[in-house]
């Protein structure tokens, strides 16, 4: 917990108003039903959400009908890119608002600073209810996210693996049913809510019915279980155009099967008539590589867009025009100075994103000219890798087990597949974002911090079926 962050809010003006209103809110008081100006914020993560397997994002198959409802009445902005392909960075630098080689959280078991202030806390403080439902072990509570949460919830420690594979097959939700029941029971002032879905991470199990509908009629032998995915990546076998599409599909039957758990928890805070005076932001920790890219499916090797590349929908009373869709680059870091901006609390010096509300309102443009995404795998697994981002191209340091680094140059507008290397010491364009990514590197280094192990993280079985190693 950061002591520069010991300030408090900025007091709201007050504005006259007529006698009637004033009347009517006073009326609205006293039977119950008034609401404080301090909206409640829902905070959406979705693990491993390709924005270009949403309809609202252009996909041609009807994953996302909630999503897109949402969106119609939402600002989405198109392109946005998150910090790191690895859930608990990810996830660290949205809650924190700084990059993994500032907060240090650079991998699966990394661990947050106590010292160091997170979203919640900031909201704690001012008098918010906080609480977080949690959908996998790679955010539990022993890494410090939960600095800040009244309520902490884990489904890994409700459920066991048999449990929650029953609760898939007869399409329920223990994370959505428990979000419900704390919206039951919530009373009194404004609460900060995080959902957590993990489904469409790897293993692509969805209902029955998601499947047969995204992925039915395959008689190949193509699985998503962690042996023959990682097989595949290994040996680099190449596989057919069914067997890619039959695991594209299970993919999206997750996501189809996710995007009815987000329509959940909407209908629910219209339904308790708290939506208008809720902020409600949808967005993901990470995209997933299907196959693109080195023979691969996963996230935590990869900085392809598919990879970094994130959706973000927000919806947030009183800015934005509703439908309305954004072009510019920005990036997970600024969702944390974008709540903070709305709710009046001035945002520490520390935040290295920016508040998206000038662009929702037509004043803004692009929050960051360079973007910046690293992945530092488990040592066993992978090398690290560093990328940096502009609107239309992508440089990538690969670093290798001979400790050299193998560069890449993409020209994202000729190039979006990200499939031809122009990378040239002499290639100007290469060369200028080379430095710019050596700058950003240079303050701690190529490895920030420690990268650990699997095999200090005493959950070797539960990675392996992850495919977080082998």
């Amino acid at each position: 917990m950061r002591p520069t962050d010991l300030r408090l809010p900025p007091a709201g003006n007050v504005r006259a108003v007529g006698l009637a209103a004033a009347l009517m809110a006073l009326a609205l008081l006293v039977a119950g039903c008034g609401k404080d100006t301090r909206p409640n914020i829902v905070l959406i993560t979705i693990d491993t959400l390709r924005p270009d397997h949403l309809t609202c994002y252009g996909y041609d198959k009807p994953t996302s009908p909630r999503m897109d409802a949402f969106a119609g009445g939402a600002v989405l902005f198109e392109h946005v890119c998150c910090q790191s392909s690895q859930t608990l960075p990810s996830h660290a630098s949205i809650l924190i608002g700084t990059n993994p080689r500032s907060h240090k959280v650079i991998s699966h078991e990394s661990f947050v600073d106590e010292n160091t202030t997170t979203l919640a806390e900031m909201l704690k403080r001012r008098g918010y209810r906080t609480a977080a439902f949690i959908s996998s072990h790679a955010l539990d509570s022993k890494y410090g996210l939960d600095q800040g949460f009244d309520t902490y919830w884990e489904v890994h420690k409700q459920f066991t693996i048999p449990e929650r594979q029953l609760h898939k097959v007869q399409e329920k939700s223990a994370t959505t049913d428990a979000v419900l029941d704390w919206l039951g029971g919530t009373t009194g002032s404004e609460f900060f809510l995080w959902v957590h879905w993990f489904d469409p991470h790897r293993p692509y199990n969805p209902p029955p019915r998601y499947l047969r509908e995204f992925a039915g009629g395959y008689t190949g032998t193509a699985t998503s279980d962690a042996d023959f995915i990682m097989k595949v990546w290994r040996e680099r076998i190449d596989l057919t155009p069914q067997d890619v599409d039959h695991l594209t599909g299970r993919y999206d039957g997750e996501v189809a099967f996710t995007d009815v758990q987000v329509g959940r928890v909407l209908d629910d805070l219209a339904a308790r008539g708290l939506l208008d005076n809720t902020i409600v932001v949808v967005t993901a920790d990470h995209g997933e590589i299907l196959y693109e890219h080195e023979y691969y499916f996963g996230h935590d090797i990869g900085l392809y867009d598919e990879c970094i590349m994130i959706p973000l929908i927000m919806h947030v009373p009183g800015h934005g025009r509703p439908g309305a869709r954004l072009n510019p680059l920005v990036q997970s870091l600024d969702i944390m100075p974008t709540l903070l901006e709305v709710l009046g609390i001035e945002a520490p010096d520390y935040l290295e994103g920016k508040s998206l509300l000038p662009l929702m309102g037509g004043t803004g443009e692009a929050t960051v000219a360079f973007a910046f995404s690293e992945t530092f795998p488990f040592p066993e697994k992978s090398p690290p890798r560093h990328a940096v981002r502009t609107a239309d191209a992508k440089l990538l340091w690969k670093e290798t087990r001979a400790d050299t680094i193998l560069k890449a140059y993409y020209d994202l507008l000729q190039d979006p597949g990200e499939t031809a290397n122009l990378y040239s010491d002499n290639f100007a364009p290469a060369s200028r974002l080379d430095s710019v990514l050596a700058r950003f590197v240079a303050d701690g280094g190529l490895h920030p911090a420690r990268i650990p192990t699997a095999q200090e993280s005493g959950r070797l079985r539960i990675l392996k079926s992850l495919g977080y190693i082998d």
